[in-house]
């Protein structure tokens, strides 16, 4: 879940957002207590327009993050969506906000701070929102731990690919694969080599960026364990075991087949 719009592994996005939410904090104190002082209803007009700037300039990394890092099918990727679209509609009422004001030198009227009022309700919602999307669904976390050696991420055109060489992950390490949009990860225990489902059966979370002790795999988000050699829950709060894949080594790389949809016969290895 790191980050693709980084500067040396430091997420742009969150770096960004400071700007809108200070100058729009900003503004609404400087027109609440410059009801009489021109040059602070000019600091406050300023401050909504660089604002807005600063949303739209935050906007476009994390739009992408929530496109390519956080995990299908999850509820972080209704998080994010809840996340992105109150952002916007913040966007778009400071926008309106500097449409009404017209100019620097426009005293703001009871309607417009109310509006402004609204508008930062509206960024405290929404930065809570961002806030559990960090330190609860860790996205954009550039997780270390012993052993785990640097993240290795494939996108393969399909599953007649091979994954990985055999001799690439050392015990306790994983790899994700993207195939076909599915995100299958491939880890290595005392026992082998062995592949599951990236999806984890609690809220989604992405097991490929959690931790692989022995042949258990435990759910960055909630803790939740799985056996990655059978798929069971080890430990919940997760209820349903995992999707196992079936893993062939030939010519020492492996390849990965999917978990056959219901009725469908699984291929002979």
């Amino acid at each position: 879940m790191r980050s693709k719009v980084a500067i040396q592994s430091h997420p742009l996005h969150p770096m960004l957002v400071a700007f809108p939410i200070g100058l729009w904090i900003a503004a609404f104190i400087f027109d609440l207590v410059g009801r009489n002082n021109p040059n602070l209803w000019a600091a406050g007009f300023y401050c909504v327009i660089g604002g807005c700037v600063g949303a739209v300039l935050a906007a476009l990394p994390g739009a992408l993050d929530w496109l390519t890092v956080v995990p299908p099918d999850s509820t972080a990727k209704q998080r994010g969506l809840l996340h992105g679209s109150l952002n916007t509609l913040d966007l778009l009422l400071f926008i309106y906000i500097a449409y009404r004001l017209g100019s620097p030198d426009v005293q703001p009227d009871g309607t417009t701070l109310f509006l402004m009022g609204i508008g930062v309700v509206v960024l405290g919602i929404s930065g809570w929102l961002g806030a559990t999307l960090v330190y609860r669904n860790q996205i954009g976390v550039d997780h270390r731990y012993a052993n785990a050696g640097k993240f290795k991420n494939r996108s393969l055109s399909s599953w007649s690919k091979p994954v990985c060489n055999q001799s690439e992950l050392a015990d306790g390490q994983m790899l994700l694969a993207n195939v076909g949009g599915q995100r299958v990860v491939v880890g290595r225990c005392a026992e082998g080599l062995f592949a599951f489902s990236d999806h984890c059966t609690h809220r989604g979370g992405p097991l490929s960026d959690g931790a692989l002790v022995g042949c258990t795999v435990q759910c960055p988000w909630h803790g939740s364990q799985f056996d990655i050699r059978t798929g069971r829950v080890v430990a919940g709060p997760a209820q349903e075991k995992i999707d196992i894949c079936t893993i062939e080594v030939r010519d020492g790389e492996v390849y990965v087949q999917p978990k056959p949809k219901e009725g469908q016969p699984r291929k002979a290895a």
